[in-house]
């Protein structure tokens, strides 16, 4: 924060004489003797070259040579207060105003000692002196910039205040050797489930430093990471790799790169899709994305359809902004700015949005804060706009520089990085104060195979639909060598879930997250094995396994179908129309409440509902089959809750033999 108040005094110190506006007249030197001029010159020289003693040395002889030499005071104080000799700089400001005392000057040097205080922690001294800064306001012609600047000082002296007196819970722990080096690590990412790490490494020092990526895997015993590793080339290359981000499911990479020939400008983002165990890419994502200027520090949204990243370009609120562009017809729209709840005058970085899409966590130093960049958390409203940014508290957020954090899916564990002056930058994480947590999110994972074969790992298209809308809110394809996925699930809503293959049934399963708060918690690990679709002339066709319509729904008691059962009924639908020599019967099972009777009706009618929404979407009834089993074939003990509502279920399964005709029964 210093660097940038030094500005605001226009003290340029490479340059002998400033701009600063402290004088209110064109300033002279020709009542000032050579000698202390000369000194001045070999200050500002000893400056250029950091010799910040010797410039301050220069500045001292220069004014004990001519004690009202004023551009040397203002000088000497600033140098002083940037080398944090706080003693030196308080002193000098305070001579400054004892011998310049024009109404703008002790704005000025209350301003400029307020800051100090600030930096020092003593919050309650700087409020005062930014107060008594501001009684000058109204004797001070055109400063208005300088009044919003010791605003900005006395609204972060009373949140600074605040938040040590109230300090949130914060342990931060360091990953271990397998990921933290003697160089610097920053801005880590996670899959949902924690099992892959990827950040940036920063190789080298100086000039000669280069920037790479890293990514390691969870250890067998979920606590520590195995040794990490560098990305191969092309996504890492001789020239920069600034900031990457893993998409939650692990399938797609976003990261910032400079120097390449694709290049529009001087860092772009670049995507890459996995391709069983290779990385398929870099592709540049080109215009609107990236422009001239410089986009980096990219995040993806869970379903793919967001890309959150920071730009230098027309239209931004301040310096650094955050953007968003939406991935429409696999086209990424024009990128929108999220406005000026996220976006300030200063700097806005590392944007995260969280698996449950509603979520943003970012770093600026413009926001009120404790001194510099400072870690925010902002939700999305009900129309889509970002709410009021909120700080993470302290002592996450220090007077240092703050940034680079992601959330885990659960919202339990938090990653950042910080400095720490005998390691330099590392990867840090902890647990998230109950305040900064977003949305419960779980997921699903698991793998994919064949059932007749189950060492046969298939790819498969997985999707996952709002149940409420029939939107699908995820979709993802398994791996074609080891037939695993993985897909958030954000709580709430309720999801169906389908697995489907050409030559193959579709699995389903339900998700009932909408008022489960223990179910939205806990992960889903699932093995599923679909059952291959025989053809019409294979002469061993057998009937197979019946499959559950997990996300076929009726009131209690009664055989009406819920809307929300279409969804799943169109996915059997379009199965029956894809393969025209498949035949089923459609069971109806109920628990065993009630008498035997009324439950045979009742599983009937269901299996008849069914039947009659499959011909109604113009499935011959000639392949269809409808049948009540009453509770004569329970999958579960009716002594639970949760086995009878197992016991209640629509079941489909492939008749034994497709040249026969059926007959339905009446």
């Amino acid at each position: 924060m210093k660097i940038l108040i030094v500005s605001f005094w226009c003290l340029v110190l490479c340059c002998s004489v400033t701009q600063d506006a402290i004088a209110q007249k064109k300033s002279t030197t020709s009542h000032i003797p050579k000698r202390a001029q000369k000194y001045f010159v070999q200050a500002t020289q000893s400056y250029q070259y950091q010799r910040y003693d010797e410039a301050i040395d220069f500045l001292q002889k220069a004014i004990k040579k001519y004690p009202r030499y004023e551009e040397a005071y203002k000088r000497l104080a600033n140098i002083a207060w940037e080398q944090k000799n706080y003693a030196l700089a308080e002193q000098t400001y305070q001579k400054t105003a004892d011998l310049f005392p024009a109404p703008l000057n002790l704005m000025y040097v209350n301003y400029y000692l307020g800051n100090i205080k600030f930096e020092q922690a003593q919050y309650s001294e700087a409020q005062k002196l930014a107060q008594k800064s501001l009684s000058y306001k109204d004797k001070v012609l055109k400063s208005t910039n300088l009044q919003q600047k010791v605003q900005r000082l006395m609204d972060n002296a009373a949140f600074a205040q605040y938040a040590t007196t109230h300090p949130v819970n914060f342990n931060p722990m360091p990953l271990d050797s397998s990921v933290n080096s003697s160089y610097d690590e920053y801005l880590p990412m996670t899959t949902a489930d924690e099992g892959i790490l990827v950040f940036t490494r920063r190789l080298g020092g100086d000039f000669l430093a280069n920037e790479d990526f890293y990514y390691t895997y969870k250890t067998h015993d979920t606590s520590h990471w195995e040794l990490s590793v560098p990305m191969q080339n092309p996504i890492n290359t001789p020239g920069d790799e600034g900031a990457i981000c893993i998409s939650p499911d692990g399938k797609r990479l976003f990261f910032a790169a400079s120097e390449r020939r694709d290049g529009l400008g001087n860092f772009d983002l670049y995507y890459c899709l996995k391709s069983d165990n290779d990385w398929v890419g870099p592709y540049n994502l080109g215009e609107p994305v990236n422009t001239g200027g410089w986009e980096s520090q990219p995040s993806i949204s869970a379903d793919g359809k967001e890309l959150y990243f920071c730009s230098k370009r027309k239209g931004s609120e301040g310096k650094i902004d955050i953007w968003m562009s939406r991935l429409v017809n696999n086209f990424w729209t024009a990128p929108v700015n999220l406005g000026k709840q996220i976006n300030t005058t200063g700097d806005e970085q590392s944007p995260f949005i969280h698996p449950d899409g509603q979520t943003l966590y970012f770093s600026s130093n413009g926001h009120v804060g404790m001194g510099d960049a400072d870690l925010y958390v902002s939700r999305r409203n009900v129309d889509g706009s970002w709410g009021k940014a909120e700080n993470l508290g302290y002592p996450i957020n220090t007077s240092g520089n703050e940034n680079g954090l992601m959330v885990t899916a659960d919202g339990k564990r938090a990653y950042y990085s910080s400095f720490r002056p005998e390691t330099g930058l590392d990867i840090f994480y902890f647990d998230l104060p109950v305040t900064a947590k977003p949305q419960l999110v779980t997921y699903v994972k698991g793998t994919i195979f064949d059932a007749q074969k189950p060492k046969q790992k298939l790819s498969a298209n997985i999707e996952l639909i709002d149940l409420e809308s029939g939107k699908v809110a995820f979709q993802t394809i398994s791996d074609s060598v080891t037939g695993d996925f993985l897909l958030t699930l954000p709580s709430g809503k309720n999801y169906m879930y389908n697995v489907s293959k050409s030559g193959y049934l579709f699995y389903s399963e339900h998700f009932a997250l909408q008022n489960n708060p223990d179910d939205a918690t806990k992960p889903y690990l699932l093995q599923i094995g679909l059952q291959s679709i025989p053809k019409a002339t294979d002469p061993t066709w057998t009937a197979g396994k019946a499959m559950v319509l997990k996300n076929v729904f009726f009131e209690t008691g009664d055989y009406t179908l819920k809307p929300e059962s279409y969804t799943e009924l169109n996915k059997l639908a379009a199965l029956l129309q894809e393969n025209e020599q498949v035949r089923i019967e459609i069971s109806g099972h109920t628990d065993s409440i009630g008498t035997a009777s009324l439950n045979q009706q009742l599983s009937t009618d269901r299996a008849k509902a069914v039947y009659d929404y499959l011909v109604s979407q113009n499935i011959a009834p000639q392949r269809l089959n409808y049948k009540g089993y009453g509770s004569s074939r329970p999958i579960a003990p009716n002594t639970t809750p949760e086995g009878r509502a197992a016991n209640r279920r629509t079941e489909f399964l492939l008749l034994t033999d497709p040249k026969l005709g059926v007959v339905n029964p009446k």
